[in-house]
Parts: C-alpha cells; structure tokens; sequence
C-alpha cells in the first residue's frame, strides 16, 4: 500500500516495521513510566499514613502499595515485549531488542521489589 500524489516518491510501511516502531516507544516510555510507578508507590504508602523508608511497616501495607507500583511499570514493558515479538515474527529480526530491554527491565523491577519486600520483613 502506497500513499503518493503526482510528483512524489511512494512511500511504504512494512508491518513489521509498525510494529518495531510500537516496541521502541515503549522503551522509550519505560523511564516515564518508572517515574510515574515511583509515584504511585509514594502516594499509596502516604494514604496509609506510612513511609515507605521507615522500618516496621506490616507486610499488607508493603504489597498494597508495591503491586499496584509494579503494574504500571511493567505497562511499557509488557508492550516492547509484545510488540518487539510481534515485529520479530514479521521478519524484523532487530524487534528483539526492545523485547529483551523491556523483559530485562521489568524482571530487573520485579525481582528487586520482591527483594526489598522479603529483606523488610526477615
């Protein structure tokens, strides 16, 4: 499928490149969706009148306000993964980059949380 008038070059969009294109805005968003989780987290302990540096906060109050923390971020990078694997079974074998930067970065965030959570609490 070509877009062109009189006079220009057609242009073309392969699948696989929408999707390779998709996958590196989520990268790209993954700092931004960091900063908003960060957020999350910090509001949630407040509105149950914890912080979250203090030593002696229950376990319930740790999960209520680090799972929601851990979905937003994954958002960015669920979707480099979904749409970097998608590229990549479309031919762009470069998909795979976003794919391993975003399932790095959400098992980096993941593993840490669950860490921390386990560490607080022993």
């Amino acid at each position: 499928m070509s877009s062109a008038t009189e006079g220009e070059r057609p242009t073309q969009t392969s699948p696989a490149g929408v999707w390779l294109g998709r996958a590196w805005i989520a990268v790209v968003l993954i700092p931004v969706f960091f900063i908003l989780a960060f957020v999350v987290g910090q509001v949630l302990y407040s509105l149950m009148g914890y912080l979250p540096e203090n030593a002696g906060i229950p376990l319930w109050v740790d999960l209520v306000a680090t799972i929601p923390t851990i979905a937003v971020f994954l958002v960015p990078c669920t979707a480099a993964v979904l749409y970097g694997r998608h590229a990549n079974n479309l031919g762009a074998r470069s998909g795979l980059i976003p794919l391993c930067i975003g399932a790095l970065a959400g098992l980096g965030l993941l593993i840490l949380s669950i860490v921390t959570i386990i560490g607080s609490h022993l």
